[in-house]
């Protein structure tokens, strides 16, 4: 019962408190460890809870707390727990926990899946009836009058661009658009996106899971900045930026300019200082021992138990 209360309380604790900390300035400044460590934390919360209802199941007369007394649950154990109203409890509680999250999560992505699969398909059949492709660009071109330009994530990855956007962006303009849109087919940054959205909409309320969507849609645009701003003069970046301001993709896309707003375009300008190393190596520590802690937390009875020789399977003989 306690490994799984420490464990609950690290759940609310990252939930709560670390998109304080990692939504903070330094996110923008190193956008790819901004979203490893959005989705690192994202992990430990739902390993926490997953594991904390695990414990929650195991013989209350097994040696140890924790995962170790699997090693120990023989047929006796097993049947004195569900004689006993008390340990019944925390087993239906462990039930609730770790299999109601799982499979709320199962069914919300599965659906969400099959949602986003259904609507590119048909964004994509209905884009491409009108459109035509143009080999030097690399993109399909769809007659319009509003300017925009996306990309069409997946298997048949396609850039698309209006007949507007292509009048209205100079060269180096069009050159950084089209180097966007590539960064996020080639980085597959609609995975990312993807994942924070199921979390979100699986666990609404939760705030980890709900700012984590808006940043990650943020950083995502920033990482695909980056790659355009090392392929293309920024300056030419940032204006084509401020050239589609306003333009509305649809849902199913990932859109240069959507959401493209003025710290988009002043970390283009200006670009600032990378983070220092050591913040950047203490960063990834962090994203890994959000994910490893609970894990450690959960098994240290278990490598407590087999060290000192008290944990042995039934009919066992170690002599």
């Amino acid at each position: 019962m306690i490994t799984a209360v420490a464990l609950l309380t690290f759940a609310v604790l990252l939930a709560v408190g670390a998109p304080r900390i990692i939504g903070a300035g330094w996110s923008a400044r190193a956008p790819r460890l901004a979203i490893a460590t959005w989705q690192a934390t994202s992990a430990g919360v739902l390993v926490s809870v997953l594991l904390a209802g695990l414990t929650l199941l195991v013989p209350a007369g097994a040696i140890s707390e924790g995962l170790a007394a699997y090693l120990d649950a023989c047929a006796a154990t097993i049947a004195a727990v569900y004689d006993s109203p008390g340990q019944l409890s925390a087993v239906l509680a462990g039930v609730l926990l770790s299999g109601g999250m799982s499979l709320r999560l199962t069914w919300v992505a599965a659906r969400s899946g099959l949602r986003n699969r259904r609507e590119r398909h048909g964004l994509r059949a209905a884009i491409l009836t009108g459109a035509r492709r143009e080999s030097s660009l690399g993109a399909v071109v769809l007659d319009s009058d509003h300017a925009a330009a996306f990309c069409l994530p997946g298997r048949a990855r396609t850039v698309v661009l209006t007949t507007a956007a292509l009048q209205t962006l100079s060269a180096g303009e069009l050159a950084g658009v089209l180097a966007h849109e590539e960064a996020h087919l080639r980085g597959r940054h609609h995975l990312a996106v993807g994942a924070a959205r199921i979390l979100s909409r699986a666990f609404p309320g939760v705030p980890l899971f709900t700012r984590g969507v808006a940043e990650i849609e943020r950083l995502v645009e920033m990482l695909a900045d980056d790659a355009a701003a090392g392929q293309v003069n920024r300056v030419e970046v940032a204006s084509a930026l401020v050239t589609l301001a306003g333009m509305r993709a649809p849902a199913a896309t990932l859109a240069a300019a959507q959401g493209a707003g003025v710290l988009r375009v002043t970390r283009l300008l200006r670009p600032a200082d990378p983070i220092r190393p050591l913040h950047r190596l203490a960063a990834a520590a962090a994203a890994v021992l959000v994910v490893t802690g609970p894990v450690a937390l959960a098994a240290w009875p278990l490598i407590s138990a087999v060290a000192s020789g008290l944990c042995v399977l039934p009919g066992a003989d170690w002599t």
